[in-house]
């Protein structure tokens, strides 16, 4: 998946929906350095994670072996702690991360 998807994905969400599982903070990818990476989160909105998912479009990232790596609208997105690889993000990640929404007591 590549970030304008993801984007895009998220902005078609609600962006005050709290979910259980989400993402947060992004950074190079262990995987390809020039590929986008986010960590896994808990209680997010989806608002919180569509602020990272646009912050890191043009930002510049430091690869682990060195090198300096900007993210564009088509950068590979994934999942994966810092350091680690995860996994890949994909649109039936999202739909999921999406359906655990909390409901507004």
């Amino acid at each position: 998946m590549h970030l304008n998807a993801l984007i895009e994905m998220l902005e078609a969400a609600d962006s005050d929906a709290v979910l259980a599982e989400g993402f947060c903070n992004p950074h190079s990818w262990r995987g390809s350095y020039g590929e986008l990476a986010f960590e896994p989160a808990e209680n997010v909105s989806v608002g919180s994670m569509l602020e990272a998912a646009r912050s890191a479009l043009g930002a510049t990232y430091s690869g682990w072996k060195g090198g300096d790596y900007t993210m564009t609208e088509w950068s590979e997105v994934h999942l994966a702690y810092e350091g680690t690889f995860g996994e890949p993000l994909s649109p039936m990640a999202i739909k999921y991360m999406l359906s655990t929404a909390q409901p507004n007591i």
